[in-house]
């Protein structure tokens, strides 16, 4: 069995991103081969979550003042900080390939175990730790995140090579509950890095090296080096304007800047953060972000736009919140629809109370 093995080594992050797109495009349309890619990360990078709101989780103005590019990804998870040199991985693949099954934990588990074994390759004691990270004797190296677009299944995370933890301090505003879940009171003590667990630094090709060995090993494959197609050259080209579009980067008018009645709900994996605003006890704006784990391919504008008008009442939200989820048969990972509820009753209480 042959797999293409797509090397990325773009000068801007928008570019790499776009590629995720293509492929998961591109298995769609039957134009993309099942593809295992790895990326260099061309300079310090802030890399926000689909469902992120950039205010909440970090300083805009200490991202330009420190030379820190923002960006977005297609995929949910939260915001992580990526130093000149590291690597991203990745895995597209069309879901009718043997390889993937029902359950979306497992596919987490199988579809990073390339990445596993590379660590392992290097020396390091490296295993999946559910749902979604890379540990090293007890320490995230990596994050996991996915997205199911159409019958393209895309996993795709990070290994950390360094981390410059000052530039993540003057930069971060992620909420305390997030760590205070973890048990840890710092990032320090939760995250480590190639360079910290190897005793030296090692280059990124070496990384690529061990971890398409990895993935070769755990997929029972030959990894063949290609290029992209002229066909996804075309898609490549678009989306990458999409990626670099300030409006998909900074969402400037995304209701989480609603500044009454917001209400932060720690989830199983990750954070859901709502704000609302209530007119005559009706729902007249609401905003949801976070970094929580996102796998179908929708928008939650959506399940906002299904809120409005609707009574400010937990009967009414939780059959709402419900319905929404069920027909649409929504995949996540580590929280819950009625997480989404709780959450949104608890920012219609802080709207009351603060009234």
């Amino acid at each position: 069995m042959v797999w293409r093995y797509l090397e990325v080594r773009e000068r801007e992050v928008p570019r790499c991103n776009a590629i995720h797109a293509v492929l998961a495009k591109g298995i769609n349309q039957g134009i993309t081969p099942n593809t295992v890619f790895l990326e260099e990360c061309p300079g310090y990078v802030l890399s926000l979550g689909r469902n992120q709101c950039p205010e909440e989780e970090i300083s805009i103005d200490a991202c330009r003042a420190l030379n820190v590019k923002i960006e977005r990804r297609d995929t949910g998870g939260g915001a992580g900080l990526m130093v000149p040199g590291s690597t991203s991985w990745g895995v597209c693949v069309d879901i009718t390939d043997p390889v993937v099954t029902h359950d979306m934990n497992e596919n987490m588990r199988r579809l990073s175990h390339g990445v596993v074994r590379g660590l392992q390759i290097l020396g390091l004691n490296a295993y999946f730790s559910e749902v979604n990270d890379i540990d090293v004797d007890g320490k995230k190296i990596g994050g996991i995140t996915a997205l199911m677009r159409g019958k393209a299944l895309l996993i795709y995370g990070s290994v950390l090579s360094d981390f410059d933890v000052d530039k993540w301090t003057r930069i971060s505003r992620s909420p305390p509950v997030k760590l205070e879940k973890k048990g840890v009171s710092s990032i320090r003590k939760r995250v480590t890095t190639l360079t910290q667990e190897l005793g030296r630094s090692i280059s990124p090709s070496d990384v690529r090296k061990a971890l398409i060995k990895g993935y070769e090993e755990s997929l029972n494959t030959t990894l063949q080096k290609k290029g992209l197609s002229p066909a996804e050259q075309e898609i490549w080209e678009e989306e990458i304007n999409r990626f670099s579009s300030p409006d998909f980067i900074l969402r400037p008018r995304h209701p989480c800047r609603l500044r009454l009645g917001k209400y932060v709900h720690p989830a199983e994996k990750g954070i859901i953060i709502v704000s609302v605003y209530l007119l005559e006890n009706k729902i007249a704006d609401i905003g949801m972000s976070g970094d929580f784990m996102q796998i179908s391919d929708f928008d939650f504008d959506e399940l906002a736009g299904s809120l409005f008008g609707l009574p400010a009442e937990k009967e009414y939200i939780y059959e709402k919140v419900m319905d929404f989820f069920h027909t649409r048969n929504v995949t996540l990972l580590g929280v819950t629809p009625e997480d989404f509820a709780h959450a949104i009753m608890g920012a219609v209480s802080s709207f009351q109370e603060a009234g």
